[in-house]
């Protein structure tokens, strides 16, 4: 086993324990902010794991998935941060 593979191994055991406790809080999180940011982090998590998937596998087009990926999370985030920012605005303020 070489240091990539150990590296490697390691890197999936710590993407899949960070999956699994944003999971736990996008489930359980008090407020739709906390649920929104853990889908967010999910998406970056999703980045993660196509470049880890790339580096061991050695196909480097999965590159541009994981920067798909990002950049479709990226703009998520923004849409759901603005719907939010709406939703906490009174309706004589909103601008329709």
């Amino acid at each position: 086993m070489t240091l990539l593979d150990g590296a490697l191994a390691l890197s999936a055991l710590l993407l899949t324990a960070a999956v699994a406790l944003t999971g736990w809080r996008m489930l359980r999180g008090p407020g739709i902010a906390d649920r929104a940011v853990a889908m967010d982090l999910l998406g970056l998590l999703a980045v993660g794991a196509t470049a880890l998937v790339a580096l061991a596998g050695g196909h480097l087009a999965l590159l541009d998935i994981a920067l798909g990926l990002g950049l479709v999370g990226f703009i998520g985030a923004v849409g759901v941060a603005a719907f939010m920012a709406r939703a906490a605005r009174p309706p004589e303020a909103r601008d329709e």
